[in-house]
Formats: structure tokens, sequence, C-alpha cells
């Protein structure tokens, strides 16, 4: 099957009287400028984007519901009721329900957490969960990462004589009742600046809101960044405004990971032990990891990592993470294989693939695989007994949560936003709810949908590549969604000689230089031979290894020289 048509733009031409001015202001180079200027950033706005600073972040009182939220936490305090923590699957779940259990424990409440199984009980609060607490004289359930969405689970609760607070960011519903207390800042009667906060970013700001009322010490909340960190990457939310700060100062804080014995173990087991911790690290190398058991067992087991205060706990359970992830990738590269076979080079607007053969934990990787390499909404399903758990993800221009609402007949249970969904139904259904998919696809897109357009920000040529130019870059990050690392355009750079299937050697003939390039699209990498002349668009990275940094070459695409 064709993978996607990709086409490359210059983001935007700046004035280079305008970027020059600034640079000298700033001292900072014009090319910074430049991306500063092309991610949208005005000059009034460089300081707080530059330098975030913790005393810069929002008041967690302007979030509706907060005053509720903690004056009903203190009463359970004072009252010495039982509190049980309630959490969802994935890293964003595991960090928010760690640090706040994390919190009470430094409060000297230490508190009671559940997180639901992924495949026999799915997302968000379930009644039988509900009933355990019940069983165990719970007066308080605090959610994380869920419950916007569990109306009637949290009735239920309510009529047992158990409160509910929820936390979370997912997409709010009109139907939620004035008298619950719901910490969600895309509630739309929510004035909270920032609306773009992950689960365990409200988590934080609910501990932050608390704090102040019990005199607990900055110091020891800022210690809980690198789970914000984490789990804000995991979940891939925008790294702009309070994201960026709380993702950039808990970053500074993962090398050592303060008293958190579980992610120095992990580090550890990862080798990650010593290094400077990116955006990298964690979305490729940590998240994994502590998500693995999740998608295939009990996320309890990541939690457990998260607090436990034994060293030799803490490496068995890491130990534990290490085996599961590699087991996911194994289970992972077999079902996008047999995703390929059955999709079998027919394309339609929407991409459905289902199989009683694939574990329901990783098929969301399956579709997020798909939507990467077709650049087109991919389902993928798991079925057992005639019931079909999905995962959905889609592009710009089809919500995916919008369509799926229009399909609702079709549909036992779904939730999720306009990129990703979650959904539950008949296997019966599957063939029907393709069709009507590709029915809406063929309505609300065209061709031009189907482009991958990608953007760079200006020309580089790689003579002028060296270390303080490249380490002048990483000032931007963290980089991810909002803030995308930069991307140039290095013309006429030879292919010296290849590696391996994902590594070469680039020569730039006329400054005389080398560097190692790396990418992940082997399809577009196969196109070209040692001796070649092609065009490349790059990001430059910094690489240090045992006392020693070079430049590295991130290829994000490579096209022959006379095309452009």
């Amino acid at each position: 099957m064709k993978a996607i048509e990709t086409k490359w733009l210059l983001k935007k031409k700046w004035e280079e009287e305008k970027c020059q001015i600034l640079s000298r202001r700033w001292k900072l180079s014009p090319l910074l400028i430049k991306l500063l200027l092309n991610r949208g950033i005005k000059e009034e706005f460089f300081q707080d984007f530059l330098f975030p600073s913790f005393d810069r972040l929002h008041d967690p009182f302007l979030m509706k519901g907060m005053r509720e939220a903690v004056d009903r936490i203190l009463l359970s305090i004072s009252r010495k009721e039982k509190i049980l923590v309630y959490g969802d699957f994935d890293v964003d779940g595991i960090t928010a329900t760690s640090l706040l259990l994390r919190f009470l424990g430094d409060l000297k409440f230490p508190s009671y957490y559940y997180i639901p199984h992924r495949q026999n009980e799915g997302y968000g609060l379930n009644i039988e969960a509900i009933k355990k607490a019940f069983a165990k004289d719970i007066k308080l359930i605090i959610t994380c990462d869920c419950g916007t969405s569990s109306i009637e689970e949290i009735r239920y609760a309510r009529s047992r004589g158990v409160e509910v607070i929820v936390t979370d960011h997912h997409q709010v519903g009109d139907d939620i009742p004035l008298d619950f207390i719901v910490l969600n800042p895309r509630k739309p009667e929510c004035s909270y600046p920032f609306k773009e906060l992950s689960g365990v970013g409200v988590v934080f700001k609910l501990c932050q809101a608390i704090s102040r009322k019990v005199n607990f010490s900055v110091e020891k909340l800022k210690s809980y960044l690198d789970l914000v960190a984490i789990g804000t990457l995991a979940d891939v939310v925008a790294l702009t405004g309070e994201n960026r700060t709380l993702v950039k100062l808990g970053l500074e804080r993962l090398p050592s990971s303060g008293t958190c014995l579980g992610l120095r173990a992990l580090l550890g087991i990862a080798g990650l032990s010593g290094r400077k911790i990116e955006e990298r690290e964690v979305g490729y190398i940590l998240a994994p990891r502590l998500n693995a058991c999740g998608r295939l067992s009990l996320a309890k087991t990541a939690v457990k990592l998260l607090l436990t205060d034994s060293s030799k706990e803490a490496l068995l359970l890491a130990r534990r993470l290490e085996k599961e992830n590699s087991r996911r990738q194994s289970l992972e590269r077999r079902m996008c294989e047999e995703a390929e076979n059955i999709l079998s080079g027919k394309i339609k607007p929407v991409l459905v693939v289902a199989s009683r053969r694939w574990h329901p934990g990783v098929i969301g990787l399956v579709a997020s695989y798909l939507k990467d390499k077709y650049h087109r909404p991919a389902l993928a399903f798991s079925i057992e007994k005639d019931i079909a758990r999905g995962s959905a993800r889609s592009i710009p221009n089809f919500s995916i949560f919008e369509v799926l609402s229009e399909c609702s007949h079709l549909i036992t249970s779904f939730g999720g936003h306009q990129l990703a969904a979650g959904l539950t139904l008949p296997a019966g259904n599957i063939k029907k709810l393709e069709e009507r998919l590709n029915f809406f696809a063929r309505k609300m897109l065209s061709s031009d949908d189907f482009v991958s357009y990608r953007f760079f920000d200006a020309e580089v040529d790689l003579k002028h590549l060296n270390l303080p130019f490249v380490k002048e870059l990483r000032i931007l990050s963290p980089f991810g969604p909002g803030n995308p690392k930069p991307v140039f355009i290095a013309k006429k750079v030879k292919i010296y000689r290849r590696i391996n299937k994902r590594k070469v050697i680039l020569a730039d003939p006329a400054g005389g230089k080398e560097f190692e390039g790396w990418g992940f699209n082997n399809e577009e990498w196969e196109n070209f031979v040692p001796g070649e002349t092609v065009d490349i668009f790059y990001f430059p990275a910094l690489n240090s290894w045992r006392g020693k940094e070079d430049i590295q070459l991130e290829i994000k695409g490579i096209v022959p020289s006379e095309i452009l």
C-alpha cells in the first residue's frame, strides 16, 4: 500500500530588520528570534516562554470547583475518613494517582488507591469498584484523569454515602450536575486561564491549592514535578503555557528523580542513570515502560513502583516493567504487520481493522501506526466473545468524537476527543460502523486532507552547524505539540555511506563536514543510495556520551536535490 503523500512548506518569512532588532534586544541569534515568531510567540511573552518560573503559575483557585474540592478533602482529613484515589490506567493517570498519594502521605494522611483493569473494567469509574470502596468504608473518592463522563456512577456512589471529587481534563458533556465537584479546566463555565492541562497537571493544581491552606512546603511541592513532567509528556498535550513550565521544571529534576526510588530504579534499568533527561527520553523510553503493565496486565504495578520506599522492591518492579515492555513491543510489531495484511493494499478514507487474536491493550498503538503511516483516520478492534473493543486515531478536520456521536446507535459506549477515542460495540456492527465512518469522511474530507503538510523553519546549511548553535536551540525545549522541534532544510547534501536501515553518514561537500543522520521512515530511506545528492529536512540534536558531545541529525524528510 502506498504511504502518505508529504509536502514540505516554509512556515513563514519574517522581515530581517525586525529579527535583527529583536536579536540585539534579547541577545539571541536572529534565527532563534525567527523560531520564536514561527511558534506564534509575541515579544511580550518571550520572557515567560524562554525562562518559565514556578512563581508565575496560575492561582489554582481560579479553577471552578477548587475551593469546594479543597474544603471537602480537608474535611475528610480532619474527620480521619478513608479516602480512595481512583486513577486511570495510562501514564497520565498513573502519575496523577502516584502524585496525589505521595502528597497525602506527606500530609501524614495515607490513602488507598484503585486502578481499573483496562480489559475487564475499562475506562472511568465503575459500579463494582464503588461497591468495593463502600464495603471498605471509603467516604471520599478522588478520581485522577477520569470521571468527567461517569455521571451515573457518581450518583450511585453518593447514594451510598460516598462523595466523589473528579479531577480530569477530558472533553466535557452538557450533563454534569451542578452539585458535582468536578475539577476540569475544559468545563465551559470554568474560567481557568489555561485549558490544556493534563490529568496529572490538574492533580498538581489541586495539591498546590491544598498546600496553600495547610502551609505545605513549596520546595516539597516542587519535588513532585518529575511525575508531572512524565505524565504530561506521555499524554501528548500542548507544551505551551503552564504545561511548558511544569514539564521544563520537572525535567530538570528527573536525572536525580528526587526521593522517588522507583523512578531512579527505572532510569537505571533503562540505561539513563546520570544522563540528562529530555522529552525524547520520557516519550520513547520511560513512558512506554510505565505504560506496559497497564496495557497488558495491571497498571498498579507502575503505581507501586512510584510509591515504594524500598530500593530492593523498586528494582524488582522496574525489572517487571522492563519485561512487560519487551512483550508489548513484540505484540505491537506482530499486530501492525497483521493490520497491514488485513488492509491488503485497499485504501479507504477511514481505515478499520479488527482481529480476534489481538491484545486489547495494544490496539491503540496499531491505530496510531496506521494513522501516522497513511495520514487518515484509523480504528483498530480486538474482538472477544463477539464484543469489539476499539481505539480510534484521527487527523485534523475529522473530529472522531463528533463522528462517533453520529454513529452512537451502533456503539455500546465510547469516549474521547477530536483526535482520539476509545469505543466498545457488538462485533457484528464493525462493518456497518466502517461504512458510516467512510460515508462521513467522504462528505467532510477532501483529497487535500490526506496530504501530510509539513513545515520547515529556515534553510541552514550543514557547514553552519556547531555546538553553540545546537545548544542555543535547546532554549526552546521541551518540544512537542504546540512547540515542535525546529526543522531546517539543507540542500545538496551527499549520502556518504549507509550504517543500517535507519542511519547514514551525510557529507556537506562545500563545508567539508560529516554528520551521522538517522530517521524512522525506512521506505523513504530505501529510495536513496550512497553517492547520491539529496535535500534533507532535519533537526540538529545534541548527543552526549561519556562526556563527549557531538551533533546528530534527526532526518524528518529527504528528497532528491533536483526536486526543489
